[in-house]
């Protein structure tokens, strides 16, 4: 017969489940929510009282720069050349230099005891010669020391030259394009104070020679500053973005300089010389206002050139209100005949404008023997007619031919003049 199953023991599996129901029933979890409860508490008492004793040790042993500020009065005793002057009184520095303890210890030997002095006096023996000169080196730095000290207010020495104003304030105007020029008192103009000193008298033919477009290129600017001749005429081009350091070094130089004008070419829009070039499809006022932005670029010069411009300088209705504002800004006007129909010099004629025109591009064809024939015709127009003027460009090549041209002229009964000194002017009528 079976036992009674009341009787029997229950299995360890059962035993582990009635446990674990009993640690996950109400009665679990009030005992988990005690425990936590009392840990909290506990660690909450423990970092009460323990926690600023805690902190004061972390930040004792925390490393720390301690940074002190010593005021110049204090800082002013620390020059030592009196001590350096006197080695004598401390002889615990010079054990790096023996040579200097041992010629003092012979110098005076009675002081110290028998047996000592002559240990010390042979290797002073050898020495005395090169005493003399590391003495004079521990004496020399002691009047060295205060030496930095007073070229130290000093300004430092200026080895930029410093050029100055690169215009005349009664010749400027303010506006909203910047400083314009203008006509002054008493019949001062720009293309006068501006121009590069030239003997009125001198009565050999005048070779002019104009080097357009700089300030795009900085080696090609450069070079045409200070490899060419003061007598050379300088135009820059608006859209450079160094006119404000080339223009006063061009003139230091004693260039004079012409503003180089975008004009509208007949290629156009093909060849486009930039956005504030003069069209003859824009209104007076418009074009206007695209030469005062190009005006007021920098300042400084004697008059414009015009840069490109074949189809512009054809047209009458275009030109003259820009040749009229160019002369009563007291400016001149170089035309550089890019079309043979250029009507500018008749326009700025009839309007008594100061003005010179182109009689040769020098560098149409980019080529040393070109180049060469240009110069030469040059040469032959100014013997004929009495002057004559050459446009160039800043190629290198351009002005490689120009140096080795430019000292010849004297010899040939030419004269290099700047441009102002080929201006025609011509009454109206």
């Amino acid at each position: 017969m079976r036992e009674p199953l009341a009787g029997r023991p229950k299995p360890a599996a059962e035993e582990r489940r009635g446990l674990g129901a009993a640690l996950t029933g109400r009665l679990g979890q009030l005992l988990v929510l005690l425990l936590l409860v009392g840990g909290v508490g506990a660690l909450g008492a423990w970092l009460a009282a323990k926690g600023p004793e805690t902190a004061a040790q972390r930040v004792l042993r925390t490393p720390r720069a301690t940074l002190s500020f010593i005021p110049p009065e204090q800082r002013q005793p620390r020059p030592q050349p009196p001590a350096a002057a006197a080695p004598a009184e401390a002889p615990a520095q010079p054990s790096v230099q023996p040579s200097t303890q041992a010629p003092q210890t012979a110098e005076a030997p009675a002081p110290g005891p028998g047996p000592a002095a002559p240990a010390a006096t042979p290797p002073a023996a050898t020495p005395p010669a090169s005493t003399p000169p590391a003495a004079t080196q521990q004496a020399t730095p002691a009047p060295a020391a205060p030496a930095p000290a007073e070229p130290a207010p000093v300004a430092p020495p200026p080895e930029r030259r410093q050029v100055v104003l690169a215009h005349n304030p009664a010749l400027i105007e303010n506006s909203p394009h910047g400083l314009l020029p203008k006509a002054g008192e008493g019949g001062l103009v720009a293309w006068r104070a501006y121009a590069h000193p030239f003997d009125p008298a001198e009565q050999r033919p005048r070779i002019a020679i104009v080097i357009n477009g700089l300030g795009l290129s900085g080696a090609a600017t450069e070079a045409a500053i200070q490899d060419l001749p003061s007598q050379v005429t300088l135009a820059f081009t608006p859209y450079a973005a160094r006119l404000a350091e080339w223009i006063p070094t061009a003139r230091a130089a004693g260039h004079e300089v012409m503003l180089a004008l975008p004009m509208e070419p007949i290629s156009f829009p093909q060849s486009d010389p930039g956005p504030q070039t003069l069209l003859t499809s824009l209104s007076p006022v418009e074009n206007l206002d695209r030469m005062e932005w190009a005006l007021g670029r920098f300042t400084g010069y004697v008059g414009v050139v015009d840069l490109e411009g074949s189809r512009f300088t054809t047209s009458e209705q275009s030109l003259l209100p820009i040749l009229q504002a160019v002369k009563e800004r007291g400016l001149m006007y170089l035309d550089s005949k890019r079309a043979s129909t250029s009507l500018a010099s008749q326009v700025a004629a009839n309007i008594d404008l100061p003005y010179s025109v182109n009689t040769r591009f020098l560098d149409s064809e980019a080529s040393r023997a070109a180049i060469d024939r240009a110069l030469a015709d040059l040469e032959r127009l100014a013997l004929s007619s009495g002057s004559a003027v050459g446009i160039g460009h800043p190629y290198p090549v351009t002005l490689e031919r120009l140096r080795a041209w430019l000292p010849t002229l004297s010899d040939k009964g030419l004269v290099l003049a700047p441009v102002t000194a080929t201006v025609e002017r011509r009454a109206r009528g």
